[in-house]
């Protein structure tokens, strides 16, 4: 284990996400925007082609499915995901797509694998996130994309708030990273940061709070008011 592992194990986190998986969906329709928001800021991220391959980790149910092959035809797209209840669901829901079960410390694939990894508020459950960020590395071709989302650490009064208000299904075993954190776990992964970026400012639903987030978005960019961005997102080059 690194020096940034967590006290939290991977059995907790999978008998978490287990637990909740038959509420996860309608849990994230009361949110739906919010949620679907890192499916579109990601895609705006990744520079997709047929053929291409790529790993999408944590998959969840699929709720990255419809965008990912919407935005690009003949994609050779592979989902990883850690509970094995989300995968049932998510063969339920997309019985076409491949869907394999992994640990979060050690992927089932060899080495240069995918051209480009996806990785949506998935480092933050990990146990031990330099392991895996290790593993993201080991998997990509040199000069593949990494695209990664999480909150920050400034964001942990949200698990706090929906704690007492209860408006979705939880974080479960958990441990928000700040940015610089983050940052120097990629750097020591062999992974090259070519952005940073702090997004949903406004965490509500509609098309105005959406446009204004885009808005604040562009003023703060990757400056010192980035970092409370709700959601961060990381966009990164396997080292060569």
């Amino acid at each position: 284990m690194s020096r940034f592992a967590s006290r939290f194990t991977m059995d907790e986190v999978r008998r978490f996400w287990d637990g909740v998986a038959g509420a996860y969906e309608h849990e994230n329709v009361k949110i739906d925007r919010v949620h679907t928001q890192r499916f579109r800021e990601a895609l705006r991220r990744l520079t997709l082609r047929s053929g291409m391959r790529l790993l999408n980790i944590w998959s969840r149910i699929g709720g990255a499915v419809p965008y990912l092959r919407k935005a690009c035809d003949g994609l050779a797209l592979v989902h990883a995901e850690l509970s094995l209840e989300m995968i049932r669901r998510s063969r339920t829901r997309y019985p076409d797509e491949e869907v394999v079960q992994t640990s979060l410390h050690e992927l089932p694939f060899l080495p240069a694998s995918f051209d480009a990894v996806l990785s949506l508020e998935t480092l933050e459950h990990v146990p031990d996130p330099l392991l895996f960020l290790r593993e993201v590395r080991r998997v990509l071709v040199p000069g593949g994309t990494f695209v990664m989302s999480l909150p920050p650490s400034t964001a942990e009064w949200t698990s706090v708030l929906n704690g007492l208000l209860r408006f979705h299904h939880g974080e479960g075993p958990h441990r928000f990273l700040s940015p610089r954190t983050v940052k120097k776990m990629l750097s020591e992964a062999g992974l090259t940061l070519d952005e940073h970026r702090g997004t949903l400012f406004l965490p509500f639903g509609g098309m105005v709070f959406e446009g204004a987030d885009r808005m604040l978005t562009r003023l703060f960019r990757d400056g010192p008011f980035a970092q409370f961005g709700l959601r961060q997102f990381y966009v990164c080059t396997a080292s060569m």
